[in-house]
């Protein structure tokens, strides 16, 4: 049986994890499915298919090197070369499935900021002509104001127009009346005069 801690990538809290999930071989392991491993905490798919990968080379790997106990550096070397054969092309598989996650993270961050990017714009526009409208009826209701003002104004002036123009009419009315009354206490004054003036000759005759 071959250790948990001899697969490529256990570290002591791993293996305390897959020992506590009943993986405590690396037969275990590698008989298992990513499905299985993922119920294990800090396993994801990926990993998963990672660690049963490395089990199985572990397990490959030991019964080699008892074999060939005389050439121990050489078979090392041979059970090494497919290790580092296999690994690139699962740090390949990672990268590009993380560089795909990060392209399609950068596009939906792209997205999502030029939506947030539109909506100020149209919340800015709205802004903008709301406060135009604003604008636009509190002048309107200043020149309504304003002309009604003026109406009053005006109306308050024609008032007093036609009030001085009455009084004037009025007074010119009093004046022509005085003097009337004035021609005519002349006349009733004279016809006084030449009443005596007429009795007095009667009264030498």
């Amino acid at each position: 049986m071959t250790a948990v801690t001899e697969v490529k990538g256990v570290g002591e809290a791993l293996a305390k994890a897959l020992s506590a999930n009943g993986f405590k071989t690396a037969e275990a392991i590698a008989k298992a499915n990513p499905a299985d491993l993922v119920k294990v905490p800090r396993i994801g798919a990926a990993r998963a298919s990672v660690l049963i990968a490395a089990a199985k080379e572990a397990i490959a790997t030991k019964p080699a090197a008892d074999k060939t106990a005389a050439k121990p550096a050489a078979r090392k070397q041979a059970a090494a070369k497919p290790a580092t054969r296999r690994a690139p092309a699962r740090k390949t598989a990672a990268r590009r499935s993380t560089a795909r996650k990060t392209v399609a993270a950068a596009a939906a961050e792209k997205r999502a900021e030029e939506a947030a990017r539109k909506a100020a714009e149209e919340k800015a526009a709205a802004e903008a002509a709301e406060a135009k409208a604003r604008k636009k009826a509190k002048a309107k209701a200043k020149a309504e104001k304003a002309a009604k003002k003026l109406q009053e104004m005006e109306a308050k002036f024609s008032k007093a127009k036609d009030k001085v123009k009455a009084k004037a009419k009025k007074d010119k009315k009093s004046k022509k009346d005085d003097k009337k009354k004035s021609e005519s206490k002349k006349d009733k004054s004279k016809d006084k005069k030449k009443d005596k003036k007429k009795d007095k000759k009667k009264a030498k005759k």
